[in-house]
Formats: structure tokens, C-alpha cells, sequence
């Protein structure tokens, strides 16, 4: 009863965003939408926010209430939100293997820029700015963001899918990872957009180090952010010690280090290479930070 009554209100709260619904694709027989949700006092330096929900690829959906919470925030802070639809590559599938696995993930980063590509042709239409986009997700949803990104600035064939020369302007993934072929994760064409890890270090679902077979490999937060550092992409890392993959649930919780993430590497453009540990969820012992550096300002 208790929770029926927070969605209830957080739907009533809500009411006064305005919320559109577009087909923005058909894939294997699966229409697909997005949801448009405006806010009332859209600030014009802020980027387009697209939130992708997680669910291990089996399950979720893209209007789920207890979603409304976080959007409702980024709408009263200036942000248009998206929250999309993609298909669930592991929902009817027997086969749980690491080939299927992989193209489980390809199937949603597709899905992810085809959304990107459509919200780009159809601004007039959807009455929000797509020439900047932050990308968001939660595990599953953490995962397409990060491997979309991946394909995008290594010139994958699911590159094509977008106009050329467009680049996301943030990433920001709750317990993500990416899945390489091609052994270490390597942007080859085109540097990463500044991205932001938010990972339990013990997270036993997706990887917070790395799982590596053969050319293979499965990379999380940890392994990402010394990639990152060596290569001097600007990144923002979170660890939470001993928390695992509840963290992906942890969208309002760290939504002003989220609105802190874009104002300065997205909106600022600031080249900056933040990493820090928090000893408990409620970030009541925080400590110092391991690496903060800022080696480019405009």
C-alpha cells in the first residue's frame, strides 16, 4: 500500500511535466517508443538527457514509475528527458551464452542509436534539442549506454547508424561495463565522451574489474577508469566499497554528483579526471580522493 501511494504521488507530481510518446522504430517485429518528457523551464545549455532502464536483458520497460522520481528532478533543473525502448535480446532465449550475451548488447546499443538518430530528425517534431545528448543507464541499461559509445568512436558498423560526426556529450553508467571482441577495450577513430562510473566494488552480477576470455573481454568500471586515465579521457569515477549491484538503483541518490558531471565536463567542457571511494551508501564517509586532476581547461 505504502509504495502504491509514493507512485501514485510521484505520477500526481508529475502531472505537470508534459510527456509525449513516439514510435521512433520496428525491429523484429517489436515496435519500439520513446517517451518525451519536457521540462517546464528548459535550460538551453543543457544537453538532452537520455535514460535507458536495466533488467539483465530480460526484462524492463521503458515508463516504469519508479523512474519518475529521477526524471521529475532533471525536469525541474532545466533537463528534457527521454527514456527509450529496446529490444530484450535474453527475455525468450534459452541460450544464455556469451555469444548471445554479446548480441543481446548490440541489439540494444542499435536500438539506442536508432533512438539517437530519430530524436536528432525529428526535433521539430518532439519540440526538444537534440544537437547534444548525455546518455544514461542503470546495469543493463549501464551497459548500452557505455557499448554504444564504444561502437560510435571506434567506427563500428552500428556507427552508421547516426549522422556522421555526431558524438555523444556524456555517458553516465550505473553498474555498466563494456563488451569487447577485440580483447582490451581500445577507442581506436575517436575519443570517448567524458564519462561517469557509478559501480559497486563488489558487484558479482556485472563485473566491476574485468572477466577476459580468449580475445573477449567483459570490462567494468574499475578496468574502464584505468583506461581511461592512461589515455587522458576525462572521467568521473564513484566506487562504493563492498556495495555490489544494488548501486545501479542509485540514480536519485547521486543525482546532484550527476547534474555536478554535466554542468562541468558537458556543459563547461572542463578535461578532468575525478576518482573517488565511498565507504557507505548514504556517502556519509567519504574518502579523499584517490586522483582529481584537471590536466586541460579551456
Amino acid at each position: 500500500m505504502k509504495k502504491l501511494f509514493l507512485i501514485l504521488l510521484t505520477l500526481i507530481t508529475l502531472g505537470a511535466n508534459a510527456q509525449q510518446t513516439f514510435q521512433f522504430s520496428e525491429k523484429d517485429g517489436q515496435k519500439l517508443y520513446l517517451d518525451v518528457y519536457k521540462s517546464q523551464n528548459p535550460d538551453n545549455r543543457k544537453p538532452l538527457f537520455i535514460y535507458v532502464f536495466g533488467g539483465g536483458f530480460m526484462e524492463g520497460v521503458r515508463n516504469n514509475p519508479h523512474f519518475l522520481p529521477f526524471i521529475n528532478i532533471l525536469n525541474n533543473n532545466g533537463y528534457n528527458v527521454v527514456c527509450i525502448d529496446y529490444r530484450l535480446g535474453l527475455k525468450d532465449s534459452k541460450d544464455k551464452g556469451l555469444k548471445m550475451i554479446y548480441k543481446s548488447i548490440q541489439m540494444a546499443a542499435e536500438d539506442l542509436l536508432t533512438a539517437t538518430n530519430w530524436l536528432i530528425n525529428n526535433q521539430n517534431q518532439t519540440g526538444v534539442n537534440a544537437d547534444r545528448i548525455v546518455t544514461c543507464g542503470s546495469s543493463a541499461g549501464a551497459i548500452t549506454v557505455l557499448q554504444a559509445d564504444y561502437e560510435l568512436n571506434n567506427g563500428f558498423p552500428l556507427s552508421k547508424i547516426v549522422p556522421d560526426g555526431f558524438r555523444f556529450s556524456g555517458v553516465i553508467a550505473f553498474s555498466g561495463a563494456i563488451f569487447s571482441k577485440k580483447g582490451l577495450v581500445k577507442y581506436r577513430k575517436h575519443n570517448p565522451a567524458p564519462t561517469m562510473f557509478i559501480h559497486g566494488t563488489d558487484d558479482k552480477i556485472v563485473t566491476y574489474n574485468q572477466i577476459h576470455l580468449f580475445r573477449w573481454s567483459f570490462s567494468g568500471a574499475s578496468k574502464l577508469a584505468k583506461r581511461f586515465e592512461k589515455y587522458e579521457y576525462p572521467y568521473y569515477i564513484y566506487r562504493y566499497k563492498g556495495l555490489q549491484h544494488e548501486v545501479n538503483f542509485y540514480c536519485e541518490r547521486n543525482i546532484n554528483d550527476v547534474m555536478n558531471f554535466i554542468d562541468n565536463y558537458v556543459i563547461k567542457g572542463k578535461r578532468l579526471r575525478n576518482d573517488f571511494t565511498y565507504m557507505d551508501p548514504d556517502n556519509q564517509n567519504t574518502t579523499k580522493a584517490k586522483s582529481t586532476k584537471e590536466y586541460y581547461k579551456q
